[in-house]
């Protein structure tokens, strides 16, 4: 079922580690078939091609919101709280994409809006690849080795073998992901309260053979014209989510304006685009869907945002 090329680096087995999916299974099934497959695509891994794989083994990583102790003990808290989260927002999401299809902007009440709010803020920062993007510039080793000199010049002894376990790889990728898991619901009280502010438009494809691309960063974010930049106090900064393969949510304008708008081709194509360009990942129950982008990866990107005003 898959574009492979012959030669394959091993995959990894992980015994009794736990999956976690950075795109919720909930999302994910909407863009899928009855046999809950999509065709996707890893910018890691070109050699596999484009494979057909079941939303359980897609954007997914091996304890990727578990936290582990000097002692090796693991939290798994931040996995806790987002399946929450997920569980109040679905009922939502399902109401919105049923309400679309039929042309018409579903009514949510003050908790539906805090549940949109949340998994959206959440997606932000539940991705690898946003907080790689975050992380990308910082320096791990020098600030473990500068951290090493200040407690040795505090007269402190270091052993050799305690040096090397904290200067080696495996200690700095799992600092790293220590660092995600324990950040991955922060913002939520902050960023949320400002989303809550925000307007929100429902946007719904109605051509056939159109569909939204499923992405590794699940939010394509279009500066705003006022501050031109991509942060939520900015009202005219768009920020689009798919929920299924014909809908998406968009953080948009002031509270009060909440509509539903058709998304046309110049739009869907810039939504595909952002989303392709920033995610290691993408995904589609159209396989010449992920084919069109993974081919478009290196052409300049489409200018300006999608206009919900227009």
């Amino acid at each position: 079922m898959s574009e492979s090329a012959p030669d394959q680096p091993p995959r990894t087995r992980h015994g009794k580690a736990k999956r976690h999916h950075y795109v919720p299974e909930m999302i994910l099934r909407r863009f899928a078939g009855p046999d809950l497959h999509l065709w996707s695509f890893d910018k890691r891994h070109p050699g596999y091609g484009i494979e057909r794989k079941p939303i359980a083994r897609l954007f997914r990583e091996w304890d990727l919101y578990t936290s582990v102790d000097a002692a090796g003990g693991r939290d798994r808290s931040a996995e806790t709280r987002l399946s929450v989260m997920e569980s109040r927002a679905s009922p939502v999401l399902d109401r919105i994409v049923a309400e679309a299809r039929q042309g018409r902007l579903a009514t949510v009440s003050n908790a539906d809006r805090e549940a949109l709010a949340d998994i959206l803020v959440a997606q932000i920062r539940r991705s690898p690849d946003a907080f790689n993007s975050i992380t990308a510039k910082w320096d791990f080793d020098a600030f473990i080795a500068d951290r090493l000199a200040e407690w040795e010049a505090a007269g402190r002894s270091v052993e050799d073998a305690d040096r090397a376990d904290l200067l080696s790889g495996r200690f700095v990728a799992q600092t790293r992901r220590n660092l995600l898991a324990q950040t991955v619901v922060e913002p939520l009280l902050r960023v949320s309260a400002g989303v809550l502010r925000r307007g929100f438009i429902v946007g719904m494809l109605t051509k056939p053979n159109r569909s939204f691309l499923v992405g590794s960063a699940l939010l394509a974010r279009f500066n705003g014209r006022i501050t031109q930049r991509n942060g939520f106090l900015d009202p005219t900064m768009e920020a689009w989510m798919p929920i299924a393969r014909d809908v998406a949510i968009c953080s948009y304008g002031e509270r009060g304006n909440e509509r539903i708008m058709e998304v046309e081709d110049a739009g869907l194509r810039k939504i595909n685009g952002l989303l392709s360009r920033q995610s290691t990942v993408v995904a589609s129950a159209s396989r010449e869907l992920v084919v069109a982008y993974t081919r478009r990866l290196h052409r300049a990107p489409l200018e300006g945002a999608v206009s919900p005003s227009a």
